[in-house]
């Protein structure tokens, strides 16, 4: 008897324990309104943070956040960063005391097609459900010179130099121009010393940048005279990567690298985000390695945040974001598809010529940034045509019909993870002929 009164005061504890996550799933609504779409599609509520603490939700919470007929598992967290390129969270900005609701890299607004005055409804779905990844995803920096070891560290300033690239030819930096960050001045005095002669501007408008110029701490000189001198393209990009306004604007932004002359500079606000893509789209056209452009990158959480390469957290960050990018905006695969042996030079070619720019700029884009002219030789057999050179996609689209061009190397392109039959070995494309 006292055994089998054991045996049910476990089956009551089992049922306890089942049934808790349910009773914690369970909690008071949260509703709220839009008070304003921000520049990229963010929504700032008219409700602060604190309504949902006060609710019982915590960081690290998933929320089930309804949004007219959209029913939507979001974290709660703090910063962009938090969560993967692309995936949704409930932000406390805690700076501004502001409880925003966005995409990361992405715009929620146009998305779920959201206006100023629409009511949210927040309720739990997992307590502490993201905790995990919210923990290791956590980051802090400060904006004060002193912090850093040296103005290039600050300033997240430094010079592209992975495989195919010419030395001191293309360099990124945090904006020289916008100085909210503190760290304008250094940018531009690095990129005085560099001999920058171009500059692509990927997050402001000609009026912020001329706004900028009228604050009463401005000391961009050296920038101004480029601007004025008609050698700065102001893009005015939003953050969702796969968007079609996001994708023309790139393609703009590289034509303008065609056809002017270095050294170029690539930035945005931090030097971190849209900068950050676009020196990876480049580095992959000119041919580095996933292992190169996954560590440029992360010189940036290097600088800022103090990120050690070896760390669970280094390679959380680069997983959830550039490698992220890589593989579904750069290559169109699924996210978490294995690049590590796919061609970055090839995917990053169509998606140039995705976005709008010809074969013809697209070599040219190489042959501005190039070590080297450009190389190429095609040996063709019976079964099989042996590309080798600089130019492999360009090379392999002469052997295909004019109409099927795309979709075959798309479609070979994603084949390679799979087939080891058709891959990719250094600068050499091995193919069936048709």
């Amino acid at each position: 008897m006292r055994f089998e009164k054991k045996i049910v005061l476990l089956v009551i504890i089992a049922l306890v324990v089942a049934i808790f996550p349910v009773m914690a799933a369970v909690s008071t609504e949260v509703k709220g309104s839009v008070l304003e779409v921000q520049k990229y599609g963010n929504l700032t509520m008219d409700i602060e943070p604190l309504a949902l603490y006060d609710a019982g939700y915590e960081l690290g919470d998933i929320l089930l956040v309804k949004v007219g007929e959209n029913e939507l598992e979001i974290p709660f967290c703090t910063s962009y960063s938090d969560v993967d390129t692309g995936s949704m969270l409930v932000r406390d900005d805690q700076g501004k005391n502001l409880l925003v609701v966005a995409i990361n890299m992405g715009n929620f607004s146009t998305t779920y097609e959201v206006e100023a005055g629409d009511e949210l409804i927040f309720s739990m779905i997992e307590k502490g459900g993201y905790l995990s990844e919210y923990l290791l995803h956590q980051l802090e920096r400060t904006n004060e010179r002193a912090d850093y070891a040296t103005d290039a560290v600050f300033a997240n300033f430094r010079n592209i130099n992975t495989t195919g690239m010419e030395a001191n030819v293309l360099f990124r930096s945090s904006s020289p121009v916008n100085n909210e960050l503190n760290r304008a001045s250094y940018s531009n005095e690095l990129m005085e010393y560099a001999k920058i002669e171009t500059v692509i501007n990927l997050a402001d408008s000609k009026e912020e940048i001329e706004g900028y110029y009228e604050v009463e701490d401005f000391n961009s000189n050296y920038y101004k005279s480029l601007y004025d001198n008609g050698k700065v393209i102001y893009l005015d990009m939003g953050v969702d990567l796969s968007s079609s306004d996001f994708e023309t604007k790139l393609a703009e932004g590289f034509k303008f690298i065609i056809n002017n002359e270095g050294p170029y500079l690539v930035h945005c606000t931090e030097g971190k985000d849209r900068a950050g893509f676009a020196s990876a789209v480049l580095e992959s056209l000119m041919g580095a390695s996933l292992n190169e452009i996954v560590t440029d990158y992360m010189v940036t959480y290097k600088n800022y945040y103090g990120v050690e390469e070896g760390t669970e957290q280094y390679d959380a960050i680069a997983e959830s974001n550039i490698v992220t990018s890589l593989t579904t905006i750069v290559s169109g695969l699924e996210k978490g598809t294995d690049i590590s042996r796919l061609n970055l030079q090839k995917a990053a070619e169509m998606y140039l010529l995705k976005i709008g720019l010809t074969l013809e700029e697209i070599n040219q884009l190489k042959n501005n940034l190039a070590t080297a002219e450009l190389t190429e030789e095609v040996v063709e057999s019976e079964n099989y045509i042996v590309v080798s050179g600089d130019n492999l996609w360009d090379i392999a689209l002469k052997y295909l019909d004019e109409g099927e061009r795309y979709n075959e190397i798309f479609e070979m392109n994603k084949t390679i993870i799979n087939n080891p039959d058709l891959i990719f070995v250094g600068q050499e494309l091995i193919m069936p002929t048709k």
